[in-house]
C-alpha cells in the first residue's frame, strides 16, 4: 500500500478535512493547514500498520490537541480572531501559514493583518531568507504587515515597495533597541473587532506576549 496524496480537502477557519487512497472515512481534524493534513495522513498510514482501527484513528484526530500558540485561534478583547503560530519559527513554517492564513476566508467587512517576527538560527543567509517571504505575500489578501526584528528588515525593504503607503510597519530589535512597545501600540490600534490577525516568529521574539495582550486588551 502507497500513502497518495491528500484528496478533497476542505480547509476551514479552524477545522480541515480530508480523504486518501488508505481510509474509508474522511478525517476530521479541528486544526487548519494543509501542513497538519499531510503529518494527520502521515500518522494515520503508520497507526494502521500498527493495527489501529480506523474508527479509532479518526477518533483520535477528532480530538487532536496542538502545542499552545501552534496554528491556535485565539480571540483579541476587542473581537477580532487572532491566528496564534509564535511557538517558533522557520521559512518552511512560515511559509505554510502563510498560504494557509491567506486561503481562509476574511470576515464579513475586515481585513486580514500579518505580525511577523525573526526567524532565529537561519545562519549566514538568514537576511535573504526573511526577505524571500515576499513572495508568501499578497498586498491584496493580507493587507497590512507588521515586521518584527533586525533580520525581519530585509523582508521590509521588498514589502514597502509592493505595498501601498501606510500598509507596512517595521519595528527594530536587536542588542541596542528593542521597539516592541511600539510594535503593540501599533497593532492594538489598527486592530479592529472584524479583523483577522496572524502572529508568527521564533519564541525568542516573544510574539505570545503580544498575543496576551491582545486578548487582555489592557
Amino acid at each position: 500500500m502507497q500513502i497518495s496524496s491528500l484528496t478533497r480537502l476542505e480547509e476551514r477557519k479552524d477545522s480541515l478535512s480530508f480523504e486518501c487512497n488508505f481510509l474509508e472515512q474522511r478525517i476530521d481534524l479541528p486544526v487548519t493547514g494543509k501542513y497538519n493534513a499531510t503529518n494527520a495522513m502521515i500518522a494515520a498510514y503508520a497507526a494502521l500498520q500498527e493495527g489501529v482501527s480506523e474508527t479509532a484513528i479518526a477518533q483520535a484526530f477528532s480530538k487532536l490537541e496542538l502545542t499552545r500558540n501552534r496554528t491556535e485561534w485565539k480571540k483579541a478583547a476587542n473581537g477580532a480572531d487572532i491566528l496564534s503560530d509564535v511557538y517558533n519559527a522557520n521559512p518552511t513554517a512560515m511559509r505554510l501559514i502563510l498560504e494557509t492564513f491567506s486561503t481562509i476566508p476574511a470576515n464579513p467587512g475586515g481585513r486580514k493583518l500579518a505580525v511577523l517576527a525573526d526567524m532565529k538560527e537561519l545562519g549566514a543567509d538568514s537576511k535573504s531568507m526573511h526577505g524571500l517571504m515576499i513572495t508568501s505575500l499578497n498586498p491584496e489578501i493580507v493587507t497590512d504587515l507588521f515586521l518584527y526584528g533586525q533580520d525581519m528588515e530585509a523582508l521590509y525593504d521588498y514589502a514597502k515597495e509592493i505595498y501601498p503607503p501606510g500598509k507596512v510597519h517595521y519595528f527594530i530589535k536587536n542588542d541596542e533597541k528593542d521597539q516592541f512597545e511600539q510594535l503593540t501600540k501599533a497593532v492594538r490600534e489598527s486592530l479592529t473587532p472584524a479583523d483577522q490577525i496572524l502572529l508568527k516568529g521564533s519564541n525568542s521574539m516573544n510574539l505570545a506576549k503580544l498575543v496576551e495582550d491582545l486578548e487582555d486588551g489592557n
